[in-house]
């Protein structure tokens, strides 16, 4: 740096590299004072870009009798951000996102017309059967003097007429006051295809942006508690257990221009004095109340409308699986008729192979096709099968991932109320009597009070007495050490005064 150079005027990745560097040979320790004295750079640039290394690198903060902070690695000197490594995570993490965007597109796009147009297809190919068996019962004798109705279809013609006509007069039949609120109902309904979206992909997590909502509630905080934050407050607020607590801290002490800072009674705490400055003194802690991540419901959807969809699906797996089974049976019957007297008449038959047999003769004669077995057996036999095996597969996979999503954010939010209780009562806290009152904060393990509690007594100190409660001795202490920091605060130093310049004012 140049004798004409500012102490504000540097490259920070240059600094950065040094004082990584610096902890590399030293075995991933060092003092403020110690990256001054062997880097040689300004103290003001050590302490600005050390807030960058611990972020990326993960430190680890500890305090020496003096009361000196060593900034220790012992994971060593791996970067979170840079390398192979995290380079090839962020872009498959990129390539995955994208992919599944544009997968999703599609696969939406395909599933309202498969689902709808196999359902509308298989009944309607079915009501034309229906209706070929009817014509066929009184077209009269075939040349052997025998019928080649089926019976059966012909009843079920028989019974889909009467539904049809009940139907009819119940709907001719009704009050304008019950017509209107059937109306109303249907207009409420929502777009089928955004229904079938919510069924198999859901509606999306309402908590996407839960990063965003986290860094507003630690602002919040740190404004209203003079600009200092303690690591079981810092806990408390974001629900992370204590490892991952003091990782994240590191990344708001470089995003906040925060710093540690260390008590006369030794205890560590956070400061945050830039984020005092400021003109709007709205408190936005609701009350200290804290966010808590919501639980997602696996559809918005009604359960009667999920079951209808399950239904038409189920419709199209029936007809299927019997198209694929008939096309990978040997029809000789075919082949006989239609090189013999039936070669120009579209006819019926019964038993099993009936339907079959009249699809067959309807895509060879009318779709003029010289053998349709393979489109039959690929078009409507493989592609329904597979498409309704994949739309019953991904709503279950999805609800098991919900499910584990649903439960991680119930432990956390749970942590967030047994870090609470232990900040409000640190001298005795039973596992019983954390208050959790609200469902989201109630994971299926009964015992996750008590291990979160476990896990912190673990990175405190603290042990459990003989009455089964939990005595957090050093966070009591490191409480009311907090306490007397904050007393002293003045708050008017950071006012910001009135104002003694403004660009848009005319000039005297």
């Amino acid at each position: 740096m140049s004798s004409n150079q500012k102490v504000y005027d540097y490259d920070a990745p240059k600094v950065r590299d040094k004082l990584v560097d610096v902890f590399r040979k030293r075995k991933g320790e060092a003092t403020t004072t110690d990256l001054v004295a062997l880097t040689g750079l300004p103290k003001a640039q050590v302490e600005t870009e050390i807030k960058a290394v611990s972020d990326e690198y993960g430190a680890r903060l500890r305090v020496t009798d003096s009361g000196e902070i060593l900034y220790s690695f012992p994971s060593g000197m791996k970067s979170r951000y840079r390398g192979f490594g995290p380079s090839l995570s962020r872009f498959w993490k990129t390539f995955r996102k994208g992919a599944a965007a544009v997968g999703s597109f599609l696969f939406k796009i395909w599933i309202v017309v498969m689902l709808v147009g196999y359902f509308v297809f298989f009944i309607g190919l079915a009501l034309l059967a229906l209706l070929a068996s009817f014509a066929a019962q009184f077209a009269g004798k075939d040349d052997s003097g025998r019928g080649d109705g089926i019976g059966g279809l012909y009843l079920a013609g028989r019974l889909l007429d009467t539904m049809v006509r009940i139907w009819f007069y119940s709907e001719l039949f009704l009050s304008p006051q019950e017509r209107a609120m059937r109306q109303d109902r249907r207009r409420e309904r929502r777009p089928l295809h955004k229904a079938i979206y919510s069924f198999v992909f859901g509606d999306g997590d309402p908590d996407s942006g839960w990063d965003t909502v986290e860094k507003k509630a630690f602002v919040a905080f740190v404004q209203t508690n003079k600009g200092l934050i303690s690591m079981p407050e810092f806990m408390a607020l974001t629900g992370f257990p204590p490892l991952e607590a003091e990782e994240r801290i590191n990344r708001y002490l470089y995003e906040f221009e925060g710093s540690p800072e260390v008590s006369d009674g030794g205890t560590i705490y956070y400061s945050f004095p830039s984020l005092l400055r400021r003109k709007d003194k709205t408190d936005r802690t609701f009350g200290g109340t804290t966010p808590m991540k919501r639980i997602v419901a696996f559809s918005s959807n009604k359960p009667k409308a999920n079951r209808t969809f399950c239904a038409f699906n189920g419709v199209n797996l029936l007809f299927g699986s019997y198209f694929l089974t008939e096309a990978l049976t040997p029809h000789n019957l075919l082949a006989v008729i239609y090189g013999g007297k039936y070669a120009n008449k579209l006819v019926t038959t019964g038993g099993w192979d009936g339907f079959y047999f009249f699809t067959h003769q309807l895509f060879g004669k009318l779709g003029g096709m010289a053998d349709p077995s393979h489109f039959i057996g690929w078009a409507l036999g493989v592609v329904p099968v597979v498409f309704a095996l994949f739309f019953y597969a991904i709503p279950a996979i999805r609800k098991n991932r919900l499910d584990a999503r649903n439960e991680r954010a119930r432990t956390e939010n749970l942590r967030r109320v047994a870090y609470r209780a232990v900040l409000d009562s640190p001298s005795a806290v039973r596992p019983e009597s954390v208050p959790v009152l609200d469902e989201a904060a109630r994971p299926k393990d009964g015992r996750a009070a008590e291990k979160a509690l476990i896990e912190l007594a673990a990175w405190s100190g603290a042990d459990p007495g003989a009455d089964g409660a939990f005595h957090f001795d050093e966070i009591e202490r490191g409480k009311e050490e907090l306490a007397k920091v904050r007393a002293a605060v003045n708050l008017s130093d950071y006012d910001l005064g009135g104002v003694n310049f403004d660009s848009g004012a005319p000039a005297n």
